[in-house]
């Protein structure tokens, strides 16, 4: 088992390295000049003064020049300074971080609970009015985006009610009714709308089991047909349901952006969508660096998971 993670994590060191250069290379190639969006249009600075804020910030190094730099002090635990927001990138990472995370997650554990119950009972129930409801259900939010049904929600609850979501960000630990006040309606639209892939997959699985010479086997032994889908049906159809968790959840995790713009959650997807709109190329290249090694971090976890309910794949 260490020998496996040993070697998934050295075979993503290429991975995260080429992406790096990819990301650092294709910001320099939007068009725009960096101080000329942060300064305003430059207005009252001289060409002197421009050369010398340029060489200050080291943009008129050759571009291999500054990516050396940027990630050899990276990998000594300095990722840069953030030219508009100011403070360091790490900073403002760990700010926005923990609101995409407990957005996700929230979304996550409703996806869970809503869609793997709702898929397993319309695959038992093939054909029956609660089979065509769940497909319909899935259909619907597979159809409609999810930031349509935030304004929605937000528009319906302000008429109705008179009440909206506060916005902002309130950590958990400091107020938990205010925190959850903001969270949870926003994690239950971004839940619901993952839930309809998850119950669809969940659906296919179980119907391609049930088929299975095994399960028919299982059943001319007598067991009780809560023992066949139990013992049999769900351990085998559940794996590549996991495999698709840990690709939602790698995305939910890291920001859902639409969801955190519409109801004003300073989450990561907002920030490396405000940064790219800013030209703070320090958050953009150092977020998508780290977007990209939790996803790896969170497949290897997801291999590893899956490689304990299904016997059958080797992981050494």
């Amino acid at each position: 088992m260490q020998t496996y993670i040993a070697r998934r994590i050295l075979a993503c060191v290429p991975v995260v390295l080429l992406i790096s250069i990819f990301t650092f290379g294709i910001l320099r190639l939007i068009p725009g000049d960096v101080l000329v969006a942060q300064l305003g249009g430059a207005q009252g600075m001289s060409a002197a003064d421009m050369a010398g804020l340029r060489h200050q910030l080291g943009f008129d190094r050759p571009l291999p020049v500054q990516y050396l730099d940027w990630i050899g002090s990276g990998l000594r635990g300095n990722w840069g300074q953030s030219y508009w927001l100011h403070k360091p990138v790490t900073q403002a990472l760990a700010q926005a971080f923990p609101v995409s995370a407990e957005l996700g997650l929230m979304a996550f554990v409703i996806t869970i609970v809503v869609a793997v119950p709702l898929g397993i009972v319309s695959a038992i129930r093939q054909d029956t009015w609660v089979d065509h409801v769940a497909r319909l259900f899935s259909i619907s939010f597979l159809s409609i985006p999810s930031f349509f049904t935030a304004i929605l929600t937000i528009t319906f609850l302000s008429r109705w009610f008179h009440w909206i979501p506060p916005r902002g960000y309130i950590d958990f630990f400091s107020h938990p009714t205010l925190n959850l006040e903001q969270m949870i309606l926003p994690a239950l639209v971004l839940g619901l709308s993952t839930s309809a892939g998850t119950a669809r997959l969940t659906r296919t699985t179980v119907l391609e089991v049930m088929r299975e010479d095994y399960v028919r086997t299982a059943r001319a032994k007598g067991l009780t047909e809560d023992g066949v889908i139990w013992r049999h049906v769900l351990r085998n159809a559940m794996p590549p349901v996991v495999v698709y968790w840990g690709v939602s959840l790698s995305a939910l995790v890291t920001g859902a952006v639409l969801i955190e713009v519409v109801y004003g959650l300073s989450g990561m997807g907002r920030l490396l969508v405000d940064a790219i709109g800013q030209r703070d190329w320090p958050v953009v290249q150092t977020g998508v660096l780290f977007i990209v090694v939790l996803t790896l971090l969170l497949n290897l976890a997801i291999d590893l998971l899956q490689g304990v309910m299904d016997p059958r794949i080797k992981v050494t």
